[in-house]
């Protein structure tokens, strides 16, 4: 039955004319669109008259029995996921991949050859897989060394920003080494003294060493000691018996 009905459908094919969109022979960009129905209140092809171009009718169409399956005879199913496809019987229907993403598509025809189902936009399945997985395999390396150089420079940029805080500003470190430097230099001075008996001596001289510090007099003390320099400077009065 399947068979009969899809010869009847070859043969109206066959006959069946091309139906070109109206005012396609006046204007280029017509040519490329699909038909559209007339609808002008003054078109001829709307009101059927004289040799105008075929209309589209009900009469051009093939059997309803065999519409919608593959010359071979199975019913054609858009698929979309992997449920679509595994409610699929292999010697009923075939798939059509729809517009996916290729690591899904990748995915559905890889099952579909697993499941023994034909599919009709894709011509050879090995082939197919294997440039897909090329594919996979040189994103997946430009993937890993775009991240390895991103990574390289956020490290660069900090070594960067952190030199560039080092020579704004002096580091605790440089006035630590500084100090421990002159901590050791005197703790070696002291060493070398300890032993011939003169570590007491050696402590006094460094103690000796440390620059004095000048406390300021205060008015007070000044005057005091102005007033006692001149009581000094006066001479001392004879006693009243030595008066004549």
């Amino acid at each position: 039955m399947s068979q009969t009905m899809l010869k009847l459908r070859a043969e109206i094919s066959k006959r069946r004319p091309a139906f070109p969109r109206n005012k396609s022979g006046h204007r280029m960009n017509l040519r490329v669109s699909s038909w559209r129905k007339p609808k002008g209140k003054h078109t001829k092809l709307r009101l059927h008259k004289g040799s105008r171009l075929p209309l589209v009718k009900d009469g051009f169409r093939g059997p309803a029995v065999v519409r919608g399956v593959h010359n071979s005879g199975l019913q054609m199913v858009l698929v979309h996921n992997m449920p679509q496809l595994l409610a699929l019987k292999a010697g009923e229907h075939t798939a059509i991949i729809a517009d996916v993403g290729q690591r899904k598509k990748y995915d559905l025809v890889k099952k579909a050859s697993e499941l023994n189902i034909a599919l009709v936009n894709v011509k050879s399945i090995q082939k197919f897989l294997d440039t897909i997985e090329k594919d996979i395999k040189v994103r997946k390396h430009q993937r890993s060394e775009y991240v390895k150089s991103r990574t390289k420079k956020a490290e660069t940029k900090k070594e960067e920003k952190k030199q560039e805080k080092i020579e704004s500003k002096p580091g605790k470190s440089e006035t630590n080494l500084e100090v421990n430097t002159e901590k050791k230099v005197v703790a070696e001075s002291s060493a070398s003294i300890a032993p011939q008996g003169k570590s007491s001596v050696g402590v006094t001289e460094i103690q000796e060493a440390k620059p004095e510090v000048k406390t300021e007099k205060s008015r007070a003390e000044i005057l005091k000691e102005q007033q006692a320099k001149a009581d000094l400077s006066k001479p001392k009065l004879r006693d009243a018996g030595e008066k004549k």
